[in-house]
């Protein structure tokens, strides 16, 4: 595609700015999960990608579905229908009808997107989280099991493409007002790149408007999960090409369920570099347990195995009390 950075200013330039906040200030991602599913990502050098079905709480997808999905449909008047309609009006002056037909795919894919979704989670890692994580994070994630924090450079993810199979994004916490804001700045980038956009095919601007309201529906969570601060790795079947993922059926906790697996190793028909956990992981964070050196003595073992350099040095555990 032509100059996709130039597309993300202007149809996401919220994500545009989670992004190069994570590179200015220097923030990492984290991958909260089980020691035991730590270790299986070390030997397997794979990271799984679930479905959304079996999410611990599939209404966190559902909610930004539900937002486009009250404006598309009347007599329901919401706050984010005035922005998508503000859309509409700005692309109706210059490409006619194109928003409706981004609309009508949007609609005949919906069916997958809310079924067929595959995703793996992380959160953005701050410096001052460097020790001990995050304590909402360890008792959300972690299941009741000892829990460990990968932290990762992010860099890698700015590479995914569709070639890869699946794509990043932030997930944002919005209500009505703030996806109504979001999309009037939409309209506003559109109209000021008016010129420029009407040069483009349209199928390329159709594919980044899909794009946005793909990424609204899978990627908008209620306000009160602000916290998390979490990003998506994901993919679609059926609409994503399979690209480097493997697909497979794997038992978690006892339910056979299919799903996507990452490939923890360079991808060269793609372009993906960097990915390897030696290359990628910077730190590791184990989590409030009664048990912290077995813990470290363990993850030590298995990351020198793999080549990690400094092992030793990148392990450590949080000195959160534990709670009995």
């Amino acid at each position: 595609m032509d100059d996709p950075f130039k597309f993300r200013d202007i149809f996401a330039p919220h994500e545009g700015r989670r992004r190069n906040d994570l590179m200015r200030f220097g923030k990492r991602l984290i991958h909260y999960t089980s020691a035991t599913n730590a270790l299986s990502i070390f030997r397997k050098n794979t990271v799984w990608m679930r479905n959304v079905r079996c999410m611990n709480d599939y209404m966190e997808v559902e909610h930004g579905f539900q937002l486009l999905q009250r404006s598309f449909e009347p007599p329901v008047d919401s706050e984010t229908e005035k922005g998508l309609l503000a859309v509409k009006a700005t692309l109706d002056k210059f490409l006619p009808d194109l928003f409706d037909e981004v609309v009508r795919r949007f609609n005949g894919w919906l069916p997958a997107l809310r079924g067929q979704t595959f995703v793996t989670c992380l959160s953005e890692h701050d410096q001052s989280e460097n020790n001990f994580g995050r304590l909402s994070m360890w008792r959300s994630y972690t299941s009741n099991q000892v829990g460990v924090g990968l932290v990762i450079n992010p860099l890698p993810l700015y590479s995914l493409t569709e070639s890869f199979g699946a794509f990043s994004s932030p997930v944002f916490y919005f209500g009505d007002d703030e996806l109504r804001d979001m999309l009037i700045e939409v309209s506003q980038n559109i109209e000021a790149n008016r010129d420029y956009l009407a040069g483009k095919e349209q199928e390329e601007v159709i594919g980044y408007l899909f794009l946005l309201l793909r990424s609204v529906a899978m990627c908008t969570k209620h306000p009160g999960f602000h916290e998390e601060k979490e990003w998506r790795i994901m993919h679609t079947r059926g609409l994503d090409d399979q690209g480097a993922l493997t697909l497979d059926v794997e038992p978690v906790n006892g339910v056979p369920q299919p799903v996507f697996k990452i490939p923890l190793k360079d991808h060269a028909q793609s372009g993906m570099a960097g990915i390897s956990i030696p290359d990628m992981l910077e730190r590791v964070i184990i989590g409030p347990t009664q048990y912290p050196l077995a813990v470290y003595d363990a993850l030590v073992i298995e990351l020198d195995a793999i080549g990690v350099k400094d092992a030793a040095t990148k392990v450590v555990y949080s000195d959160i009390p534990l709670r009995t």
